[in-house]
């Protein structure tokens, strides 16, 4: 429990620009007396799909028109001071999420209190994703967080079967459950052919960026030659499923 309850808390929306914020954003703005909403918060990444501005322009929209504070935070260090000292991020060097993405998180932190209040994050986590909660579902109000939609036993299919009809997500849900940042360490082969398909200047800059890591750190990021990685991602079929 948190040790400043008494502290007024400012409730805002963590929104990405995926599937999972964006549905809970909306989710919200319905329940607004369940879950009140001080503003909405974003973290601008480099690494973010061209759709994500989309996405997030529209949400800036919507929070203008019902005069909802809207906050959009940068890391401190921008991904390509990261990129010139330590290479392109890797599986085992994740160095984009400590050190690039959650600076955003402790800068919004850092700015609520010192407004003298509490901080309060909706995070869109869904029912199904119990490994990733830091409360017991039901008993949010102390935290320091919260997960409307596994509040509400909303699942991740739900969302998807629903983020797959939606123009602005660029058909992106029609080929991945989830949307992680462009390039991720992570990230499949069918992500980097998605990537090379539908925003090849993008793909282009990241391939360039892996091969001059491999250079300076003398690797293979793929452990496999990165000219034969290049052939996969850029011959693999991407095959849309709508159902």
């Amino acid at each position: 429990m948190n040790n400043n309850i008494n502290v007024r808390p400012i409730h805002y929306a963590c929104v990405s620009g995926g599937k999972d914020s964006l549905y809970m954003f909306y989710y919200i703005l319905n329940n607004i007396e369940k879950y009140p909403l001080d503003m909405v918060v974003h973290y601008e990444l480099e690494i973010d799909y061209p759709f994500i501005k989309n996405v997030i322009e529209k949400i800036k929209k919507i929070c203008d028109k019902l005069s909802i504070k809207f906050i959009s935070i940068k890391p401190r260090k921008s991904f390509n001071e990261l990129y010139e000292k330590y290479g392109y991020p890797t599986r085992v060097a994740r160095w984009c999420n400590g050190h690039y993405k959650m600076d955003c998180a402790r800068q919004i932190n850092e700015i609520i209190k010192s407004w003298g209040c509490r901080p309060l994050a909706y995070i869109g986590f869904c029912a199904n994703e119990k490994k990733r909660f830091k409360y017991i579902i039901g008993d949010w109000i102390n935290n320091d967080c919260c997960y409307p939609l596994a509040e509400e036993n909303i699942t991740e299919d739900k969302i998807l079967e629903w983020a797959k009809q939606q123009p602005i997500f660029n058909n992106y849900y029609n080929f991945f459950n989830r949307c992680g940042c462009m390039g991720c360490p992570c990230a499949t082969y069918k992500e980097f052919a998605y990537l090379f398909q539908y925003y090849p200047k993008e793909y282009k800059n990241i391939i360039d960026k892996i091969e001059e890591t491999e250079k300076r750190f003398k690797f293979q990021y793929f452990k496999k030659p990165i000219g034969e990685m290049k052939k996969k991602f850029e011959t693999k079929s991407l095959t849309i499923s709508l159902f």
